[in-house]
């Protein structure tokens, strides 16, 4: 998958830009505050219909714009495709080749891209809501299905967190039929979620583990991904014994759930949590360990896609800066370039990187992107 033009217009404080990339790493580098991560965001928008700020369009569009249009020609599986977007404050306008795609699902599967933003450290050591949202969105990366799985689930919990809440308010029980219904759908679907999850981490794993000890030279000792789930470990072999142990919790914590009026047991409270030598990264680990446990995660999102549809994700790596030390900097950029990735990469310095001959740089300076420098 290549990005080969990429126009934007009266997207946050970018300069109107008509872009013509090559393959392999493109660098952008300017001081802080100039436009770098923007582009990235507009990228990864132009990808993934969402932000990797959590923004909302309104904080995209350009002050006193009505609309932002994002606009990519690329060329996935041999074949070219335009992708477009029309972002509005309030709403969106996508096309595929400049019709109205069938379906999302459709348009993803035509264009990817997966970021690293310094935001990502959180995903070792932050909350579990971030950590949910990496699993379902790296799922989703390699198999745009996932995306329905998650729907159906979310559905789901919305309308039994309606009854509850409902019931609360009115100082009452839950109507039990209502209820009933809402939790066998709970179990259906909060079964196969959880199942694609453990699906994707079985194949994952062993790529995530081959990045990372390719990063540290596994000095630390091997790294392991351990989820803690609404079911236990034994359960998880079997899509029954995890509907039979979802089954009894579910009725277990019925009480509780209709005393504080939401649903307190499911995937949607998973968590997970990083191990390096036994030891909980979160814990022990320094900023240079965590930065590259994220990295690695985030490098493996593509690895997995690239094996699972054909087409390499678009990797969008911000802020590559001192913090990862020189020796693993070259180890992250070697690592990038075997995948034949099309790699776009802001820094502040282009000290921060070993620039090779074959990578373009543009610099980037009050949102303006300078023509490409050697």
């Amino acid at each position: 998958m290549q990005l080969s033009r990429l126009r934007l217009r009266d997207f946050r404080n970018l300069a109107p830009l008509d872009l013509s990339l090559g393959p392999g790493i493109t660098v952008f580098h300017g001081d802080n505050g100039q436009g770098k991560t923007n582009l990235l965001e507009a990228v990864y928008f132009l990808a993934t219909l969402k932000s990797f700020r959590a923004a909302r369009n309104a904080q995209m569009v350009r002050t006193g714009a009505d609309v932002a249009h994002l606009d990519g020609r690329l060329v996935t599986r041999g074949l070219p495709r335009d992708c477009s977007v029309a972002l509005k404050p309030r709403g969106r306008v996508v096309r595929l080749d400049d019709k109205s795609p069938r379906s999302l699902r459709g348009y993803f599967d035509v264009i990817k891209a997966v970021a690293f933003v310094p935001s990502d450290l959180r995903l070792v050591d932050g909350p579990p809501d971030g950590r949910r949202a990496w699993l379902d969105r790296a799922a989703f990366t390699a198999d745009p299905s996932h995306l329905d799985v998650v729907r159906r689930f979310q559905e789901v919990l919305r309308q039994k967190n309606a009854l509850l809440r409902g019931a609360q308010r009115a100082r009452r029980s839950p109507d039990p039929v209502q209820l009933g219904i809402w939790n066998d759908q709970l179990i259906v679907t909060g079964v196969e979620l959880l199942g694609r999850r453990m699906d994707f981490l079985r194949d994952f794993m062993p790529v995530f583990r081959s990045l990372h000890e390719g990063l540290t030279g596994a000095a630390k000792g091997r790294i392991e991904l351990r989820y803690r789930g609404c079911v236990g470990k034994e359960a998880r072999g079997s899509r029954d014994a995890m509907a039979d142990e979802l089954s009894k919790r579910v009725v277990a914590a019925a009480e509780d759930e209709a005393r504080r009026g939401f649903s307190t047991v499911g995937p949607h409270r998973d968590d997970w949590e990083l191990h390096v030598g036994g030891e909980a990264l979160r814990s022990f680990g320094s900023q240079g360990q965590v930065r590259t446990a994220a990295l690695a995660l985030r490098v493996a999102e593509v690895v997995l896609a690239q094996a699972r549809s054909g087409a390499t994700p678009l990797f969008l790596l911000d802020d590559v800066s001192s913090e990862l030390d020189p020796h693993r900097n070259r180890r992250l950029m070697e690592r990038l370039e075997e995948l034949d990735a099309q790699v776009l990469v802001t820094t502040t310095s282009l000290a921060n990187l070993t620039v090779r001959e074959a990578w373009t740089t543009h610099r980037v300076q009050d949102g303006v992107v300078a023509e490409a420098g050697s």
